[in-house]
């Protein structure tokens, strides 16, 4: 996987990026298996906010069949957030599968239903 790492308001550092990999990566390859290469390239922008003290991560992707996953987590640590993050993005990815594993109804079959309604009244 493929991860585009932004900083606004701060420098990236070796060690944000080894975090990164070890809890946010290697977790979602997991998920990623069936995925070409291609097209697991997401963006993952790190805010500092020095009034409150507090990171905001970004996380955005785009799957096949026009799917966005986006998301956002706030925390004084890094690493919660980065751990946040990846519990909101594995929900939404489980949520695409699910989606695309559904067996899709044929025109047989919503004539049929249709069918059953009009002789029921």
């Amino acid at each position: 996987m493929q991860i585009k790492l932004i900083g606004d308001n701060i420098k990236i550092l070796p060690n944000m990026r080894d975090i990164v990999n070890e809890k946010f990566i290697t977790e979602m390859e997991k998920h990623l298996v069936n995925f070409d290469e291609d097209m697991k390239f997401a963006t993952l922008k790190v805010r500092k906010r020095e009034n409150k003290g507090e990171y905001k991560v970004n996380f955005n992707m785009w799957l096949p069949g026009k799917e966005q996953i986006f998301a956002e987590c706030k925390s004084h640590n890094f690493l919660s957030a980065i751990v946040d993050l990846r519990e909101k993005v594995e929900r939404q990815i489980k949520s695409y599968k699910g989606k695309l594993n559904k067996p899709k109804k044929s025109f047989k079959d919503m004539l049929g239903f249709w069918k059953k309604i009009s002789i029921r009244r």
